[in-house]
């Protein structure tokens, strides 16, 4: 009986493999709802995918903490993976996961790209450095324009060049250490750096890590960062616990040292501890007026600024986990070495004041077959504020998945580390919920649709009272054949703004083609309606392969006219590997984009180019301030080398 099933298993196989998915078709795929020009959190995010693209997961052994970290499969998708492998034996091929009751045709697709299926091997190598591989990257940013804090003396500090550089050193499985820094245009020299040195799964000790890094648990409502949060595709698991710092954000990270220790089958224990100065913001009594975080330091007033205020943290977690419950209480300590000291503006009166702080949540879950519940409730000293978020998920049938997400924050509660669903940037001040639903009730025919309402009781940034406001959205893919899909998006969002409730009516349709193996083609157009203004923006997408040799090329034109900036409209763009780059348009113009990538056969090096361009037909000057350009004609390139040994 098996030999039947392994030749059906692998006839599945060809037709998988025949149909080619690669990195940047599942970063188009699954960043294609994101409507925001500031992309921090998700560039990091994409950063470690594709880290664990490139070492993947042998899925005969991948433990639940190991599935955690890929942020589209459901507690229930794994359990239902695990339960698979337990009954059946284990996987010889990824084409089994189609036999696996809830995991769909997308999932699968997506999976596809961070496991493999390999019998495991009874004795492996347990020493922590062998087989260790080098990766090193560097990108370098030339604006083929001035801006107005170029020209003008005492304005920037340094040159109009941005240039990072990115090392790794590590195996698979044990060992991992990483060094990056980074120059923003204008600075005068490298002022953003960070290194790490990680121990994983030796022994009792799960994962250590030394220098920078992230953490999320429970729900992300005391700590989170390590799950992705969208509306589209709303968080269905929780967060994966201590992750080193990989990406550029100079912000959103701890440094010093954590821990996690598997004390037994069931008890996770972790705890961390950091130091490090934050860019801010004093007033004239040498008090903390607000917490930057956009890293510049390209002026003298930003130089000032720098680093001026000292943040130490202490915290840990506990999770116990057995037959689909999981139990767990998060917490830490925060001390600043100045007073907070927000304002007397009436949105910044519920802003965190003094200069202790602490934090406390209790996250529970429950996960069986079709069905997961979790949540987290948590409390602030900052004004003794409670907070509480609980979702819900039941898996109908393969292709039927209702979720909903509950969620109230009060505006007495903060957390500094908090990144939870939430309309606002905060997980403060906002009460909602979130219906969603995802189907499959055709063929080749893929819904989406969610509803969102929330509330916020304390005024907002130019409000005098409570707001509401709602998020509909309703989105089908529909694919015709291997060749040809058809996107159509509509989505209504009314939320006030300045006292005023604006209705914004968004439409995208998008076309995309593969003739060849060699070309695929995408065309997108784009709406935008809000208080009677109106913008719409049409662009053409080609990428072209060539397998001798290795080229890849990706190109973009476009062409945008809006109303004003009201009715702007954000488009994703070709962008260097790993990273993905979304703008905003509006007014009158056109815009192009190139990208061209070479890859060695070997699969060593990695050549990269980009040409950006934006020509505005309605002014002769660009931007405000020390950011002016004054033309209408922008023009960037951008050049990326990486290597792998």
């Amino acid at each position: 009986m098996r030999l039947p099933l392994f030749l059906f298993f692998m006839l599945f196989a060809s037709s998988l493999a025949a149909q080619k998915y690669d990195w940047d078709d599942f970063v188009e795929e699954y960043t294609s709802d994101v409507e925001r020009a500031e992309e921090e959190d998700l560039q990091l995010h994409l950063q470690e995918l594709k880290e664990l693209s490139e070492h993947p997961l042998n899925i005969n052994t991948a433990t639940v903490e190991d599935f955690l970290q890929l942020p589209f499969l459901s507690e229930a998708q794994i359990e239902q993976i695990h339960a698979y492998i337990y009954l059946h034996g284990q996987m010889q091929t990824l084409a089994e996961l189609r036999l696996v009751p809830l995991i769909d045709d997308v999932t699968r697709r997506r999976i596809s790209l961070f496991v493999y299926a390999e019998p495991e091997k009874k004795e492996e190598d347990k020493r922590l450095f062998s087989y260790l591989r080098n990766d090193f990257s560097s990108r370098l940013d030339i604006p083929l324009y001035y801006r107005l804090g170029q020209q003008q003396e005492n304005s920037y500090r340094g040159d109009a060049l941005y240039h990072r550089v990115r090392y790794t050193l590590g195996n698979n499985r044990h060992f991992q250490a990483g060094f990056r820094m980074e120059k923003d245009a204008g600075e005068r020299f490298y002022d953003s750096y960070g290194a790490y040195a990680m121990l994983h799964d030796v022994g009792i000790l799960q994962r250590a890590i030394v220098g920078d890094y992230r953490i999320g648990f429970g729900e992300g409502l005391v700590v989170g960062g390590n799950v992705w949060n969208s509306k589209s595709t709303p968080t269905l698991k929780t967060q994966g616990g201590i992750r080193p710092m990989k990406g550029m954000d100079e912000t959103n990270f701890l440094r010093g040292a954590a821990v996690t220790l598997s004390l037994g089958k069931h008890i996770n224990l972790s705890t961390f501890a950091s130091y490090r100065k934050r860019d801010a913001t004093l007033t004239n009594q040498g008090e903390v007026q607000t917490l930057l975080t956009s890293g510049y330091h390209r002026t003298e007033s930003e130089w000032e600024r720098k680093r001026n205020v000292g943040s130490t943290v202490l915290g840990g977690n506990v999770e116990w986990y057995n037959k689909g419950f999981h139990l767990g209480a998060t917490g830490y300590w925060r001390k600043f070495s100045r007073t907070l000291n927000p304002g007397t503006q009436q949105y910044r009166a519920i802003y965190p004041k003094g200069s202790s702080f602490g934090v406390i949540g209790l996250n529970y879950g429950y996960t069986r077959y079709r069905f997961s519940f979790a949540g987290e409730t948590a409390y602030s000293s900052v004004g003794d504020g409670w907070a509480t978020i609980n979702r819900a998920s039941w898996t109908i049938a393969r292709n039927y998945i209702v979720s909903a997400v509950q969620r109230f924050y009060a505006y007495q509660y903060y957390s500094f580390y908090a990144s939870s669903l939430a309309e606002n940037s905060n997980a403060q001040n906002e009460s909602g919920v979130l219906l969603h639903l995802q189907a499959e009730p055709l063929t080749g025919l893929q819904l989406t649709a969610y509803a969102d309402f929330f509330h916020h009781p304390w005024p907002r940034y130019r409000m005098t009272h409570s707001s509401t406001g709602q998020e509909f959205m309703l989105q089908g893919v529909y694919t015709f054949s291997s060749q040809h899909s058809l996107l159509a998006r509509y989505q209504l969002k009314r939320k006030e703004n300045a006292d005023v409730m604006e209705p914004h009516h968004r439409v995208k349709l998008q076309w995309t083609c593969e003739p060849s193996a060699k070309w695929r083609l995408q065309t997108t157009g784009s709406f935008h309606s809000v208080l009677g203004n109106n913008g719409f923006l049409f662009s053409q997408n080609a990428r072209f392969m060539l397998a001798k040799p290795n080229l890849t090329f990706n190109g973009q034109l476009g062409y945008f006219h809006t109303d004003d900036y009201m009715s702007r409209i954000y488009l994703q763009q070709p962008a260097l590997y790993s990273t993905i780059s979304s703008a905003s348009y509006y007014g009158h113009g056109v815009l192009g984009v190139l990208t061209c990538r070479w890859q060695s056969n070997n699969g060593k090096w990695m050549l990269e180019g980009r040409y950006g361009m934006v020509r505005y037909f309605d002014r002769d000057e660009q931007g405000s301030g020390l950011q002016a350009i004054l033309s209408p004609w922008k023009n960037d390139l951008s050049f990326q080398l990486r290597l792998k040994i």
